[in-house]
């Protein structure tokens, strides 16, 4: 359970870097009651991420009892897919790399902008690629159901720390706050295409190089 709470802390942590998420809670610092705002939008994140990550995770826990219990070693064959695909987009990554454009909720009622946090969250949630090999990691340890909700938040708690790092700062630099988070958002801007690119293939060895020694290793012998 330690060497798997690593591997989710890791994957998390890099995933927490959000340019989307991060824009939109830099907006939300430079308005009226800011903090509340700021939490607001924290907590929706966090539920919409745990709840696709449910939903998800559910869904595969399915897949891959159904599966091996039909075809045995193919589990691994799924992995080594993943991984591969992980590969690819990380090499493409420039490509593939959606044109970013600015979130900002229609209100800023404390309640909209929960819902503006979990809207973002979910909809962004099915094209995680390192949350999907997160879960892909959490069910092959076919966890119960206690289990998978608390390290799914586990890792959303991980996924959110940029955006609580941003209220902390907030709150402790107060008149040279708008300097400090927009240099942080300029440097997030700026290195994350490299990072997560970097991020992607890792990911995408870590899986191949896994399936092959357990999977196909299995086989051979």
């Amino acid at each position: 359970m330690a060497e798997l709470l690593w591997t989710i802390a890791a994957i998390a942590l890099l995933d927490s870097i959000n340019p989307n998420a991060m824009a939109a809670q830099v907006y939300l610092l430079t308005t009226p009651r800011p903090i509340p705002r700021a939490i607001a939008f924290i907590l929706g994140e966090i539920l919409a991420a745990w709840v696709s990550g449910m939903l998800i995770a559910l869904g595969l826990i399915q897949l891959i009892t159904k599966v091996f219990a039909q075809l045995g070693g193919i589990l691994y064959v799924l992995q080594l897919i993943l991984g591969i695909a992980l590969l690819y987009a990380g090499w493409n990554f420039h490509k593939l790399m959606p044109q970013r454009t600015t979130h900002q909720p229609k209100s800023l009622k404390i309640g909209s902008v929960f819902l503006f946090g979990f809207m973002l969250a979910f909809a962004e949630a099915p094209t995680a690629l390192p949350y999907l090999a997160a879960i892909e990691q959490i069910t092959r340890r076919n966890p119960s159901l206690s289990e998978l909700a608390l390290l799914l938040l586990f890792y959303d708690l991980i996924f959110v720390l940029p955006l609580i790092t941003l209220v902390v700062v907030y709150a402790m630099t107060h008149k040279r706050s708008t300097t400090v988070i927009l240099t942080i958002q300029s440097f997030v801007n700026r290195w994350f295409p490299v990072l997560f690119k970097v991020v992607l293939i890792l990911l995408g060895i870590v899986l191949v190089l896994d399936s092959l020694a357990h999977g196909f290793g299995r086989s051979i012998i």
